[in-house]
């Protein structure tokens, strides 16, 4: 999955007249402040985190556009097969799907989907299973590709031997083996959306749609030409492609220079959640003073205040907003670096617990986050109410001890130095020594990366390389842009790890595509986030996740990456501290995988 960036700001109301103008229109003026209007529902705003942009609006992503509000606004357009998340609650929201509850059968080998009825796309035709068997012949295409984002070797649609469809309601998947059905309906069924093959079973706009894609030789001019045209930002607005929609909204102006979009209600949809708004829009900025200016000034409903700003929070009460911690179900780890110059050092189970017995959540919550976020003890964080966490992780299995990470260190052969590194004394791979490939003076130092400008991590790292040098462990700080860390630790598998410890401050989001927090994108066989961790019991573990039945089986393999420390264990921050005018309504409790969920709002007074 993607990394889920905090957002910094939101705020303020826009006028229904000025708002039908921009609806009529591609939407090319700036920000300004404007009265409000509640007439025909009204048209409201919210702001992305500084930094980023809706600029993908095909609903099925690139690497390059494979973020979490990319596809938070194209599921608005493009309902997925099974929509995920609601009011304050994880996991599937059914009333809010295309598709009913999957039925398993065959040992778990066989999945029978119904669609429902009433969703038709905006020309007047039915959602129907020729949607769906479009949707496959274009994913199988984007995966052979590597164009396809969420695909990863052996999942969908590789894990599905056929598909065989009974009439225009009904599919059936047919799998390679069994699968766990809370895994396989979490985090392969979620990626399943119907797409219009009337409108888009074609390769160039002026071509005549056919049955174009129904090889695999078409499906890849097919999916080729789509990415083309969702990489044309100058034309979202115009674009007939992106008319025939099946969701709540429709786009009706972008600016490709400032990424302000415009979305009215589509009055042909036929859905459940039908918009109580006339319109939303999104605003993009450069910076959370360009944002925060944006709240004050009126121009978005729906903002943010960063944890730096928090002396404003007043400011804002009395001018009419609520404030509201949005809390995100997502990890956050420190990556180890398990190839590349510092793999001995953290190949060992001890030294990681010990690592691990250094980082003070709770202190991080008060002092840095200033309570505004959760403790992560694994994989998933102790989000309230959700039964995707194990109840294992809503207890620190290493709590904050300098006093406990020396005692490992010195069992295990390190003499402790507090006027420079320590070493190892007793090199071997006995239970009091210090490890395989750690030779006898060998220095206990290790390198961290950590993402800036932020300053609330930069004082965590900081507080952690305090712990780590009373405890007699070096580390070597190295702040980076967190364009910089992608660069540099994102390419760790498959190249060397030449860094000890990389922390980001946001790592994996669970929502549409990975529901299911096994965390395995990080830490299974063949990662590509993890630092290179592999460990086969750890796999079995997983195996067992996606394959066996039920809950207690992802508990097993959280608890037990917990224990192995895998990556460090690190406190996620909120997503962000949202900052709503008080003429908004229906936006609380606010969905916990970062969706804004506009067909919820309403506004008033």
């Amino acid at each position: 999955m993607s990394r889920l960036q905090r957002p910094k700001g939101f705020g303020g109301v826009i006028a229904l007249l000025v708002a039908a103008l921009l609806l009529a229109s591609c939407a090319n003026s700036s920000p300004s402040k404007t009265s409000h209007s509640v007439a025909s529902g009204g048209v409201a705003s919210y702001a992305l985190g500084a930094g980023d942009q809706f600029s993908w609006i095909l609903p099925l992503e690139n690497e390059a556009n494979y973020e979490n509000y990319n596809s938070n606004v194209s599921n608005g357009l493009y309902r997925p097969l099974y929509y995920v998340g609601g009011a304050g609650t994880t996991g599937i929201n059914y009333p809010l799907s295309i598709g009913t509850a999957p039925i398993y059968s065959n040992g778990d080998k066989t999945v029978t989907i119904k669609l429902r009825h009433n969703y038709t796309w905006s020309d007047g035709q039915p959602v129907t299973t020729k949607d769906i068997k479009f949707f496959f012949q274009l994913e199988a295409a984007g995966a052979k590709n590597g164009d396809y984002a969420p695909y990863l070797p052996g999942r969908m649609p590789t894990d599905i031997t056929s598909v065989s469809y009974q009439g225009s309601y009904q599919f059936t998947l047919h799998l390679n083996h069994a699968y766990n059905p809370v895994w396989f309906t979490g985090n392969q069924l979620t990626w399943i959306y119907p797409l219009p093959v009337q409108s888009w079973d074609k390769t160039c706009l002026t071509c005549r749609v056919g049955n174009v894609a129904s090889t695999p030789s078409g499906a890849t001019k097919v999916i080729d030409f789509l990415y083309k045209e969702s990489g044309q930002l100058s034309t979202y607005a115009t674009n007939p492609l992106w008319k025939n929609v099946d969701g709540p909204w429709e786009l009706t102006g972008y600016n490709p220079t400032t990424y302000h979009a415009v979305f009215r209600a589509n009055p042909h949809y036929t859905g459940a959640g039908k918009p109580k708004l006339a319109g939303y829009q999104i605003y993009s900025f450069t910076s959370a003073t360009a944002e925060l200016d944006a709240l004050r000034s009126g121009v978005v409903d729906f903002g943010y205040l960063p944890t730096s700003d928090l002396q404003l929070s007043n400011y804002f009460k009395t001018h009419g907003y609520s404030i509201k911690p949005w809390k995100v179900f997502y990890d956050n780890i420190a990556e180890l670096g398990y190839t590349g110059p510092y793999r001995q050092l953290v190949d060992q189970l001890y030294l990681r617990q010990a690592l691990q017995h250094l980082v003070n959540e709770p202190l991080y919550l008060k002092t840095t986050l200033h309570g505004f976020g959760m403790l992560d003890y694994g994989s998933a964080p102790i989000y309230a109410g959700s039964n995707y966490v194990s109840p294992q992780l809503h207890h620190d299995p290493y709590p904050y001890s300098v006093a406990a990470a020396r005692k490992l260190l010195t069992s295990h052969g390190w003499r402790l130095s507090a006027s420079g590194p320590s070493t190892c004394v007793n090199p071997g791979t006995g239970s009091n020594q210090c490890g395989a490939g750690i030779k006898k003076g060998a220095p206990l130092t290790i390198s961290m990366m950590y993402a800036t400008p932020s300053a609330s991590l930069a004082a965590q790292a900081q507080a952690f390389a305090t712990a780590a040098h009373a405890a007699g462990i070096t580390i070597k700080l190295n702040p980076q842009l967190q364009s910089t860390m992608y660069s540099t630790a994102g390419v760790c598998p498959p190249g060397p790890c030449n860094w000890g410890i990389a922390l980001y401050g946001a790592q994996e989001d669970f929502g549409q595509y990975v529901l299911v927090p096994t965390a395995g994108v990080e830490f299974a066989k063949g990662n590509y986030w993890g630092g290179g961790y592999y460990n086969p019991t750890e796999q079995h573990l997983l195996n067992a996740a996606y394959d066996l039945p039920g809950l207690s089986r992802l508990y097993q393999v959280e608890n037990y990456q917990s224990k192995q420390v895998a990556g460090l264990w690190w406190t996620v921050g909120d997503y962000a501290i949202a900052v709503v005018n008080k003429h908004l309504t229906g936006w609380n409790p606010l969905n916990p995988y970062a969706n804004y969920m506009p067909s919820r709002w309403s506004l008033n007074g």
